[in-house]
């Protein structure tokens, strides 16, 4: 399998045969605007921003980091940066409405990272797929929503441009009330898959992160072992190295944006020793804490 990876989105936009961007934090398509790449052959991409796709009428296998949906019957999907995406078209029924959604969290004004995402939207997560099931109520909820972003974001003004921030801000805390995770809705399906979503989503939650794994097992009622089990079967990874993410995912986010010292940040995370704190930095980044703060 081949993996693209979209440095410059547009490169990406041009590729399935949407228009460009018209600005850099934020991008939404409806695709029967537009005559998009509807080839049956794979699309298998990567890139940095974070990514809605709200699908009705679409058969089509939508795989994220190799776990597979079907978009006739999970609709509304969420991929976070530097997850791996796979769409193959099989058929588009004849009533049919999809929309495509990119931003950066600078975008919104109450985010300025990916962490300020991650600590606010559960279905945003690095290594769990979500993908969820819609209502009828609901799929008329989040359209009516993206038809007013997608109209404003072609007026493109500087007004139009708050109305699209309102709106996806909207959005986006109407889904966080709307798919709480509940069997029948969510993608999730298997014990293994709803332990991992709700591992990485107590970590985002933990205030002090640099805990032991068994910490976060006590938390979750599981042995440490049945957890290390669970998340290895799932994302390939340890449950240190996911802990170890949204660590410096956290650590880089209060760096560029708190006001605290560094040692002060250290044991915000959880570290009691400053230079632990430095040399865990260093070791996961390459870089200091304080090289990382004043870097351009």
């Amino acid at each position: 399998m081949i993996v693209k990876y979209y440095k410059n989105i547009n490169d990406f936009l041009k590729e399935i045969g949407l228009p460009l961007l018209k600005n850099k934090e934020i991008y939404i398509a409806k695709f029967e605007d537009h005559n998009f790449n509807t080839v049956e052959e794979s699309t298998t991409y990567t890139h940095d921003y974070f990514e809605i796709s709200l699908s009705v009428g679409y058969d089509a296998q939508v795989s994220i980091n190799n776990k597979t949906t079907n978009a006739l019957d999970f609709n509304l999907s969420f991929v976070s940066p530097g997850q791996i995406v796979t769409w193959r078209l099989n058929e588009i029924k004849e009533e049919s409405t999809s929309y495509i959604i990119l931003f950066k969290p600078e975008f919104l004004p109450f985010a300025s990272s990916v962490f300020n995402i991650y600590e606010n939207f559960s279905y945003f997560n690095n290594n769990t797929l979500s993908s969820f099931q819609l209502s009828k109520t609901q799929k008329q909820l989040f359209l009516n929503y993206l038809e007013i972003i997608n109209k404003e974001y072609k007026i493109n003004t500087e007004d139009s441009l708050e109305i699209v921030k309102a709106y996806l801000s909207i959005f986006l805390f109407n889904a966080k009330r709307e798919l709480e995770f509940s069997e029948g809705i969510s993608y999730l399906k298997t014990r293994s898959q709803e332990i991992t979503y709700n591992f990485e989503n107590l970590i985002k939650r933990t205030r002090h992160k640099h805990k032991p794994i068994k910490y976060y097992a006590e938390k979750l009622n599981i042995s440490t072992i049945y957890l290390s089990e669970c998340i290895k079967k799932i994302t390939g990874k340890t449950a240190k190295q996911i802990i170890d993410e949204y660590l410096i995912l956290e650590a880089k986010s209060l760096l560029k944006q708190s006001t605290e010292t560094i040692a002060e940040i250290g044991y915000l995370l959880g570290f009691e020793d400053n230079s632990n704190f430095v040399k865990y930095f260093k070791k996961q980044t390459g870089l200091t804490p304080r090289q990382y703060k004043t870097k351009p």
